[in-house]
């Protein structure tokens, strides 16, 4: 049996194609429970030994960002789109487990000497839970957007701050059902073009 932990330490050297693939395959076997010290820990019933969620989490989002930085095809970001929910359900009910265990004192989170929010500073749980990784496939740079979908209204955007830039890299928001009709509309011309 292969290590669950090395297994998922390699998922961030895979391509992106390979590496979406390989969290799709690895959760539906993923069991997760929560620490004394509040971490989140996942078994799976084909690889031996235990490794943290948020270490997987952490590849979630990296490709979710990925599928933006890369440029990814819509079947890509689509078929990224589907953790979404796998996610928000292996950190839902250990997340509860959390709260009561700090309710009742089984659970003790220790003193983090990190500063700043966990959204803030990055961190899987914080990010998935608040929902603000929903979607984030389906983020095309305003070049992108503009092209494909001329001044069709978004699902939203962000900027990013940097000191002494100011607000850089703008990203835009397509809606799921967007990202399906410029796909099934890039299929249909690729067919024609065939004939």
């Amino acid at each position: 049996m292969a290590q669950l932990q090395s297994y998922i330490d390699k998922i961030p050297d895979l391509p992106l194609a390979e590496a979406i693939q390989a969290i799709i395959d690895l959760t539906p076997g993923l069991t997760v429970s929560v620490s004394s010290t509040g971490e989140y820990i996942i078994d799976h019933a084909i690889y031996e030994g235990q490794a943290h969620l948020n270490v997987l989490g952490s590849h979630y989002l990296q490709c979710g960002r990925r599928c933006q930085t890369e440029h990814a095809p819509f079947h890509l970001r689509l078929l990224h789109l589907t953790l979404d929910d796998v996610f928000d359900k292996l950190y839902g009910p250990p997340y509860q487990t959390l709260l009561e265990g700090l309710d009742t004192g089984s659970i003790t989170l220790p003193e983090s000497a990190e500063e700043g929010c966990a959204c803030c500073r990055g961190d899987p749980d914080a990010l998935i839970l608040a929902g603000f990784s929903t979607g984030e496939a389906l983020y095309f740079s305003e070049a992108e957007y503009k092209q494909i979908w001329n001044d069709q209204e978004s699902s939203g955007s962000r900027s990013l701050w940097r000191d002494g830039e100011g607000w850089v890299d703008a990203w835009i928001m397509a809606s799921k059902e967007q990202v399906e009709e410029a796909m099934a509309r890039d299929l249909a011309d690729g067919l024609s073009s065939k004939l």
